[in-house]
């Protein structure tokens, strides 16, 4: 886990760097910061609800002995999530340059 999230941390530190060259290094004011992050929170949260729905729908699949798609759903809002998740991480490191 520890080498995971030094990838993370460097998946972060990355993402900053794209985000200062498009949009600046540094935020205006304190209401900036809370309404980027605040924006990439919501992002987050509708991958993982996204990623419960898929989930009670594959348990019912589990339930029926059937096979679906729904772990590829899975894997995909995940995936997503983590981009979210990333993408604030490094809205918070730029907040506290």
């Amino acid at each position: 886990m520890d080498e995971l999230i030094e990838a993370v941390k460097a998946l972060a530190r990355e993402e900053y760097e794209r985000a200062a060259k498009k949009f600046g290094g540094n935020f205006n004011s304190p209401h900036e910061v809370y309404a980027v992050i605040l924006e990439e929170v919501e992002e987050a949260g509708d991958e993982f609800d996204c990623i419960r729905g898929y989930l009670a729908e594959y348990w019912d699949c589990v339930k029926n002995n059937e096979v679906g798609e729904w772990p590829l759903y899975i894997e995909k809002s995940a995936i997503q999530a983590a981009a979210e998740c990333i993408q604030i991480a490094a809205m918070a490191y730029k907040a506290r340059r």
